[in-house]
């Protein structure tokens, strides 16, 4: 386990838990054998031998693909504007680089451009789409070290204590200060009967579990918003 340590770790399931985007359609992107046109790219999980795992900027990553399909960007163009901004910012995972707000803007339009796209009929629309995306995606509740790597999100636009971190409970939502699983908070106040319980149960505090289990089951209601 020691080679997946501070990358999170995420099942294609648990990912649609938190990005709000299918599991079957996150497998058809990243996984070779659901893939006719090969995956968009190798999730780091996978590059290290486990397979259907994704990782935290995997996590981000297919978040913000998803944006660019609802705002109707094909699948084609996002394939190819994933591979010429790789090359054009030199790094992987360039939808989650801040670099891309202004560095990005051009290659990203000059790929739509080139496609020959037909769902965006003007420069304006283009760049509406391009702002109605990334700026979203980039502000915020996203955390960055000082490379441009994402290593903080928060995933909860009603409580900015409850986090998703790679480097504690390999990547799995956590309220702070206590840094404890959300959805062992939320169990426990099931179990033990009571928030006041489970608090003293596991030594945080009560609000902790509260905000926990309100984060929980806001998630499975899918009311979340990303």
């Amino acid at each position: 386990m020691t080679a997946f340590t501070n990358i999170g770790l995420y099942s294609p399931r648990q990912a649609e838990r938190l990005i709000g985007v299918d599991a079957e359609k996150i497998r058809r992107w990243l996984m070779p054998e659901r893939s006719t046109k090969g995956p968009l790219w190798e999730p780091e999980p996978q590059a290290l031998g486990a397979e259907d795992t994704l990782s935290f900027k995997d996590l981000l990553e297919l978040r913000a693909v998803e944006q660019f399909r609802l705002h109707n960007v094909s699948l084609p163009v996002i394939r190819e504007a994933l591979h010429v901004l790789r090359d054009y910012l030199q790094r992987d995972y360039p939808l989650i680089n801040p670099q891309l707000s202004t560095d990005g803007k051009k290659v990203f339009l000059k790929v739509l451009e080139n496609s020959g796209e037909t769902a965006i009929t003007d420069l304006v629309k283009r760049q509406n789409v391009f702002h109605a995306v990334i700026s979203p995606s980039l502000k915020a509740d996203i955390e960055f070290d000082p490379s441009g790597y994402p290593i903080r999100w928060k995933p909860d636009p009603e409580d900015e204590n409850i986090v998703v971190d790679p480097r504690f409970a390999f990547g799995k939502p956590i309220v702070l200060p206590s840094h404890m699983p959300t959805a062992t908070l939320a169990q426990a106040a099931e179990v033990e009967g009571s928030a006041e319980a489970a608090a003293r149960a596991y030594e945080v505090t009560q609000e902790e579990v509260e905000r926990a289990v309100k984060f929980e089951t806001r998630v499975l209601s899918g009311a979340l918003l990303h």
